[in-house]
């Protein structure tokens, strides 16, 4: 049994919420316990940068032409903002307990400064562009880190003093384990993987305006040939469908906690024709956006 499943039950029942999925700050900056007592099916939805660990129950998601799971002896280690397809299993009896950890991108270069050099030895030169979702095996050292991070959760005074070490530890096991680059390329400038994050964070930044690829490759010097298959082999998508992807979420978000109108929503999130907003809402989401929106 992992050595985090318990102290995730512990978190659980701590919680007091009969929900059957929920999503709860830790007390540790950048730290979010979440739960779901029962599987959800395949839906389209977006990772923020950080990593994924599971103490019990497990995951499928599906990338492109990837699919790939991730359970309490993997942890997934995301890169960039990625829209991509996933499945949880759980059970009301074994529910699927896990942490998110954000990705802190000064202290990511902190720890690449120090001992960047061995890095650099081991990854070698990071020239081709790689994806920045990627699933990679719990170690023994990574596990027993995520445990004392979830022990000093339980009192106020360890998660304040303490909480940030095991973070930044817990952050070093993943940039040392087996898909580690997916982290340490973002440190390394001058590369195709490095530039694909920075046009990942335009289009995040300014979805809402009119972009154009050959403009994002300009800003990559890159071609944009080049750019367009670079983006995919990092993404899984063309810039056009991961730009789609991306208004299309941050709508979802409007419709359901703002309860903002459906034509609001489009033009909000870019669209000029609310009634290609609506097709395409559907046909990602396999729902129309009005049925999205709470009565």
């Amino acid at each position: 049994m992992s050595p985090i499943k318990p102290l995730l039950l512990e978190f659980l029942e701590q919680t007091h919420s009969t929900a059957k999925q929920g999503l709860v700050p830790t007390g540790i900056d950048g730290v979010h316990f979440f739960w779901s007592r029962e599987t959800i099916e395949r839906e389209p939805l977006v990772y923020e940068p950080g990593i994924i660990i599971l103490g019990q129950g497990h995951k499928v998601g599906f990338l492109g032409d990837r699919e790939f799971t991730y359970d309490s002896a993997t942890c997934l280690v995301v890169g960039a903002p990625i829209p991509f397809e996933c499945e949880s299993h759980a059970t009301p009896d074994e529910p699927l307990l896990g942490i998110r950890i954000e990705l802190d991108l000064p202290l990511l270069y902190a720890l690449v400064a120090k001992i960047g050099h061995q890095l650099h030895g081991e990854y070698g030169s990071i020239s081709s562009p790689q994806s920045a979702v990627e699933p990679t095996p719990m170690s023994d050292e990574m596990s027993d880190a995520v445990a004392r991070l979830l022990r000093c959760m339980k009192d106020p005074i360890d998660s304040a003093i303490l909480g940030p070490a095991l973070v930044t530890e817990v952050v070093y096991r993943v940039v040392r384990s087996e898909k580690g680059r997916v982290l340490y390329g973002l440190t390394q400038h001058n590369t195709q993987y490095a530039s694909i994050a920075n046009a990942l964070a335009r289009i995040h930044r300014d979805y809402r305006e009119t972009l154009s690829v050959d403009d994002l490759a300009r800003e990559s010097a890159m071609s944009t040939s080049s750019f367009h298959r670079a983006f995919k082999s990092v993404t899984g998508d063309t810039p056009l469908q991961y730009l789609k992807k991306i208004r299309l979420d941050k709508a979802k978000g409007l419709l359901m906690h703002q309860n903002v109108q459906v034509n609001a929503a489009a033009y909000e999130v870019g669209y000029e024709s609310p009634s290609q907003f609506s097709r395409e809402f559907k046909r990602l989401f396999d729902i129309s956006p009005s049925e999205v929106r709470p009565d």
